[in-house]
């Protein structure tokens, strides 16, 4: 342990430029820094540090050294994150992964209110897109908000908060100057495609060709850009029927053909495991309390 401190020491001093300067963040007198450097240069017979009068800098070996230095106060600070998030209080950074349209969901958009004046000490971090985030990688985010028919793996822990079913929306103003009577109507229609798999599915489910129509404007992993561009009268888009409650209830979009039923979504709150921090806990509860999930 005495030798990990010597290398914080070096970090450190590094870090601030000097051992003046290094020394109150050590809660250490420079000369007992200075020391300790000595010290590791002793250990490793090497010089670790060029000093002049104006600066100080570490050596080739030195800046080798700070490499595997800085690479312990990493460990060192994971670990003490670690411990801190498994405390009883709800405190840390917590990451969920949606939809670029589910961040104005209501349901979620009151989430989020909750969780920041019931949990201050949490720190959210909304990564919005909607390109489907592997949970199982290192630094994947904590939870993940998505729409999938069933679970796509059997490792990650699911819990459903909504049922939404698919449906193509757009503007009055669209549709008063491009009618949409029948499923064949939509082959002439302006798509609005954030995401290719999404259209084609909705196509081949209508019984019409799984072939991307020509006459489309593309946003690739944009759901809320598709659903704004419907918004100004721009096109048709395939829309959860759940994240355009608001623009159906005011009429800024209107459903079409809603008497050919595609498909019903679940919407699920994901994690890498069952055992959660009491931060992630948290931010679980609030969202299924505000998509009524009891």
């Amino acid at each position: 342990m005495e030798h990990a401190r010597l290398l914080i020491i070096f970090a450190n001093v590094i870090k601030y430029g000097s051992m003046n300067a290094a020394a109150p963040h050590l809660g250490m007198t420079a000369s007992a820094v200075s020391h300790h450097i000595k010290q590791l240069e002793k250990f490793y017979q090497i010089k670790l540090l060029n000093r002049t009068t104006r600066q100080l800098a570490p050596t080739d070996a030195g800046r080798l050294l700070l490499t595997h230095a800085n690479q312990l106060i990493d460990l060192l600070d994971k670990a003490d994150d670690d411990m801190h998030n498994l405390r009883n209080e709800p405190a840390g950074r917590v990451s969920i992964t949606m939809s670029t349209v589910n961040s104005k969901n209501p349901a979620i958009q009151w989430a989020l209110v909750q969780i920041h004046q019931r949990y201050p000490k949490i720190h959210l971090v909304l990564l919005e897109n909607d390109s489907v985030v592997n949970l199982l990688d290192e630094n994947a985010p904590d939870i993940a908000i998505r729409i999938i028919p069933t679970p796509d793996n059997d490792t990650l822990i699911v819990r459903p908060l909504a049922e939404w079913q698919t449906v193509l929306c757009a503007s009055p103003d669209y549709l008063r100057q491009h009618s949409i009577e029948k499923t064949a109507d939509l082959l002439t229609a302006h798509w609005l495609n954030f995401h290719d798999g999404v259209l084609l599915n909705a196509l081949e489910h209508l019984g019409l060709s799984r072939r991307l129509p020509e006459n489309r404007t593309d946003c690739p992993n944009h759901s809320i850009t598709a659903k704004e561009l419907a918004c100004l009268g721009l096109g048709v888009t395939v829309m959860m029927d759940g994240d355009i409650q608001s623009e159906l209830a005011n009429g800024t979009l209107k459903l079409v053909l809603p008497q050919n039923k595609l498909p019903d979504r679940t919407v699920y709150a994901i994690t890498a495991t069952r055992s959660q921090s009491a931060k992630v806990r948290a931010v679980l509860d609030v969202l299924k309390e505000g998509f009524g999930v009891g």
